[in-house]
């Protein structure tokens, strides 16, 4: 009957106990507040007038149509720098992660010593039955040692959620490599493509004033044409020459973007790869006929908005923890062990035993330290908050401003063209009026000029039009279907 109602007794003092630590550890104390974004517009300004087509954000290079540029995104994707450093971090943060809940979970080392006497002077030592003496003896220890504090007051919780908060931020960065990565190498090929054309209009143009330079000296050697036409026409073709460096330093330059973007150093290209970037390409253009993403929907697929998100879950994880230090904390420590005679005999045969140790500490001396501390990652929650909203208004102002580029750039495409092609015109019946005598030559390089410098203006509007739309995937965070591998 006794040891009846003493097992009763311990079973109720170990349910009580029980239900006591799964209260404790069930009671959260991380802040409740969560990063919300503030009031956002229904819709966007000047965006395109056709239905919202989320799914055009993906891959959304391959809507220029070239598979040049397809090739150097994906090479770009799987073996650019930022990308792959972006991926290491997620693996390292799932490891932190793993890290951090496996603390909380008890800790167990095996162990194993000796006890080793021998007499040097003097009686031998006794043996344990009392039959003799012996000259040496060994006793041998091992076992296991098993820790564990209790993770009380939400400590394990508050500590897993900052452990998915910051695996959460380093996914976020990888996106946010992607995304940035995928835009820097089409926005590295329209400028090499626009240089290249530019480059070809104004080689046309310096051949063609070269050319007429050379009417004109020869006109003005046999006394036809005046010294003044002359140096006038060999100004306006040395002029067009001045210009082509710079356009020959931005094609240079374009070339080794890409490479340095595609993780390898400039001047190692492969032979076709070289010979597809040399060789003069259109400017590549692509239409945007559709609604991006309303803002609602643009914060979900911001990385930098996850990002921010991410890190005000981990200042609330943090809070969390901080406000679990300043209560008592439990560890329970024990031991299995087994000693045996090794060498003689010491003991009068093997014994095992089973030791529990249960302590528990409570802050007292350093409580204003540590308040101090929940105090300070208070703050730091706060102004996670803070940045958090500024992140999504930044974002929304980055997509407007996108969407306003792009509306404004197809007004000056349509009318950089119509400005070649009235230049175009007048350059055929100024030519026409020269051949006749009817136009003087300052006329005629003057219209001339104007033919070039509209051409240019063109290519500059294509390349700036393409410019806009890669900055409009860019702010809605478009980028490709699927992640890189981060095993």
């Amino acid at each position: 009957m006794r040891f009846d109602r003493a097992l009763r007794d311990a079973m109720v003092r170990g349910a009580a106990a029980t239900a006591l630590a799964a209260a404790l550890t069930g009671c959260s104390l991380m802040p409740r507040e969560r990063p919300t974004p503030g009031p956002l517009p229904a819709t966007w300004v000047d965006a395109p007038q056709g239905a919202a087509d989320p799914a055009s954000l993906t891959d959304w290079w391959r809507g220029f149509d070239d598979p040049l540029l397809d090739t150097l995104v994906a090479e770009a994707l799987e073996n650019g720098g930022s990308v792959r450093t972006a991926a290491l971090r997620v693996r390292e943060a799932r490891a932190v992660s793993y890290s951090t809940i496996a603390n909380f979970l008890p800790q167990v080392d095996g162990f194993g010593r000796g006890d080793y006497t021998q007499a040097l002077d003097g009686p031998e030592l006794p043996r344990a039955d009392q039959t003799g003496v012996q000259a040496e003896q060994l006793i041998g220890r091992y076992g296991a040692q098993v820790s564990w504090e209790i993770p009380l007051f939400s400590r394990i919780s508050a500590a897993a959620a900052g452990a998915r908060a910051n695996t959460r931020a380093a996914l976020a960065d990888l996106r946010g490599a992607q995304v940035a990565l995928a835009a820097d190498v089409a926005e590295a090929y329209v400028a090499l493509r626009a240089a290249q054309q530019s480059r070809a209009a104004l080689r046309e143009a310096v051949a063609f004033s070269d050319q007429l330079a050379a009417i004109v000296e020869t006109s003005a050697d046999a006394g036809f044409a005046s010294p003044a036409d002359a140096a006038d026409a060999r100004r306006q073709a040395e002029t067009n020459r001045a210009r082509l460096p710079n356009l020959e330093i931005e094609v240079r330059r374009a070339e080794r973007v890409l490479a340095v973007l595609r993780g390898i150093a400039p001047g190692t290209e492969d032979e076709p790869t070289e010979a597809a970037l040399v060789a003069v390409g259109e400017v590549p253009s692509l239409d945007i006929d559709a609604a991006p993403p309303a803002p609602a929907d643009l914060i979900r697929r911001r990385p930098d908005v996850a990002q921010a998100e991410a890190l005000a879950l981990l200042r609330a994880a943090d809070v969390g923890i901080a406000r679990s230090d300043l209560l008592p904390r439990i560890n329970l420590t024990g031991s299995i062990s087994v000693s045996d005679n090794v060498i003689g005999a010491a003991l009068s045969e093997r014994s095992s035993g089973v030791s529990m140790t249960p302590f528990i500490s409570v802050p007292l001396f350093d409580w204003g330290t540590r308040l101090a501390e929940v105090r300070a990652r208070d703050s730091r929650f706060e102004q996670s908050l803070i940045q958090y909203r500024d992140t999504v208004n930044g974002a929304v102002q980055e997509a407007a401003n996108a969407l306003t580029a792009l509306d404004q750039g197809v007004e000056r495409l349509d009318a950089s063209r119509r400005a070649e092609a009235a230049a175009e015109v007048s350059a055929r019946g100024s030519r026409a009026a020269y051949e006749a005598g009817i136009q003087s030559l300052a006329d005629r390089l003057r219209i001339e000029q104007l033919l070039i410098d509209a051409r240019l203006s063109r290519i500059d509007a294509e390349a700036a039009q393409a410019r806009a739309a890669i900055a409009v995937y860019r702010a809605f965070g478009g980028g490709p279907g699927d992640a890189v591998s981060t095993d």
